[in-house]
């Protein structure tokens, strides 16, 4: 038997389906690349800026010690801080833009507390690779320097949210009237 020469314009449409359908397939691979590349940028750049935030809470509160007597008598300190000691602030002689803080309560646990989150969300020791294991670790120091500066705010009794409104009901931070 002959051939029938409708069976190409038969199958017409199948065969514009499967190109499109291919071409979709294609078109659809690159992008999930580039938008998988710039989700991932986002995210790894919103980690990075947690945990740096973190590490400069740490750095604060670590500022924020007095010296102990043996730093006293040696004269050295951790590292230079940007904030007021008390002899400036008793001679006043402050910088403009130096902030004075209170200091810290001289607490054994609490300056573990603060190495700790120091150690956890300290940039230079972190992996910069992509590798599976490398993210994971990425993920548990913040998870771990997260955790550190809340055991630390609650122990000196700050917010860890600077713009967190304290003793305010839920209808005033709303703007919701209450109930008359």
């Amino acid at each position: 038997m002959a051939p029938d020469l409708f069976d190409d314009l038969l199958e017409l449409e199948n065969d514009f389906y499967q190109q499109g359908h291919e071409s979709g397939v294609a078109d659809s691979k690159y992008a999930g690349m580039i938008e998988g590349k710039v989700f991932g940028i986002e995210k790894g750049y919103e980690k990075a800026i947690e945990l740096g935030r973190m590490h400069g809470r740490g750095l604060v509160w670590q500022s924020r010690f007095r010296p102990s007597q043996r730093e006293v008598q040696t004269g050295t300190s951790h590292q230079q801080s940007p904030f007021a000691t008390p002899r400036s602030i008793a001679s006043g002689k402050l910088d403009e833009n130096v902030v004075a803080l209170p200091h810290l309560p001289d607490n054994t646990r609490l300056r573990k507390h603060v190495d700790s989150l120091q150690s956890a969300s300290d940039g230079i020791t972190v992996a910069k690779d992509n590798s599976d294991e490398a993210v994971t670790d990425f993920d548990d120091r913040i998870a771990k320097a997260s955790a550190k500066a809340k055991v630390i705010a609650n122990i000196v009794g700050e917010s860890l949210n600077p713009a967190a409104v304290t003793n305010v009901g839920i209808e005033d931070a709303t703007g919701l009237q209450a109930r008359r």
